[in-house]
């Protein structure tokens, strides 16, 4: 079943639209990385649930998920749905939630005077390969070789891939990918060497500077803990917390 959720840029654009952005941001990236490295049959897009099955990332709910759009009823568990389901909602028919994993939707105008007072960010910003991104995440994050194929397979002409350099080598990166007038941040990691030098912070001013000159109105994201600071220092601000459903063991 297509869905028919609402698009950016519809509406005023409030607390409760930063919301939608973002969790809309979240479905569409991962139902991305189901169509590149599964094929279209991965998707899964009904009026209440944006996301993919991807098989060989069932154990994580970053990645074979689905979100269910604000204001719409989660729905019942089906097997055509991924393993982890995420919502703003109390309670998901079927499924228990998972408190561990509960992540907090960001968002921000691209036109807030305090985000315009920080600045354009670095002066420099590179283009990585889909995989060199994958790799720095993995590092980063502790991962063991299951991200990189993934995002390395991604085939959708509204994601783009930055990166700032130190010595000819990537240090930091980002994935982006637009939706209507929101710019979806996603996958910002820095190797361990380069942390706590505010590179992370100038390459997201970066993007957000280039959103703002292309037109677009709005940046949303889902941050982690360790990130949450990170995001509030540059303006954004929490609008809703997703929360993970999972199906009984």
């Amino acid at each position: 079943m297509q869905s028919t959720m609402k698009q950016a840029g519809d509406g005023p654009i409030d607390d409760a639209e930063l919301a939608r952005r973002s969790v809309i941001g979240f479905g569409e990236v991962v139902a991305a990385l189901g169509r590149g490295y599964t094929g279209p049959e991965a998707e899964v897009r009904w009026p209440n649930a944006l996301g993919a099955r991807i098989g060989v990332a069932a154990d994580n709910p970053w990645f074979d998920a689905a979100v269910v759009p604000v204001g719409e009823l989660p729905p019942a568990d089906d097997i055509l749905l991924p393993g982890c389901l995420w919502t703003l909602a109390d309670a998901v028919p079927g499924r228990l939630e998972e408190p561990s994993i509960a992540t907090p939707c960001m968002g921000v105008m691209l036109d807030d005077p305090a985000l315009l007072a920080l600045g354009n960010g670095a002066q420099t910003v590179d283009t990585p390969s889909l995989r060199l991104l994958g790799d720095l995440n993995e590092r980063a994050y502790g991962e063991t070789g299951g991200f990189t194929p993934l995002v390395s397979a991604l085939q959708d002409e509204r994601i783009r891939a930055y990166g700032l350099k130190d010595n000819g080598s990537f240090v930091c990166v980002a994935l982006t990918l637009t939706v209507g007038d929101d710019l979806s941040i996603h996958y910002v990691a820095t190797e361990a060497d380069y942390r706590r030098r505010g590179l992370a912070s100038q390459l997201v001013l970066s993007l957000l500077a280039k959103a703002r000159g292309e037109g677009l109105k709005t940046a949303t994201l889902q941050a982690s803990e360790e990130g949450l600071p990170v995001w509030e220092r540059l303006g954004f601000r929490q609008v809703a917390t997703l929360r993970g459903y999972l199906r009984p063991a």
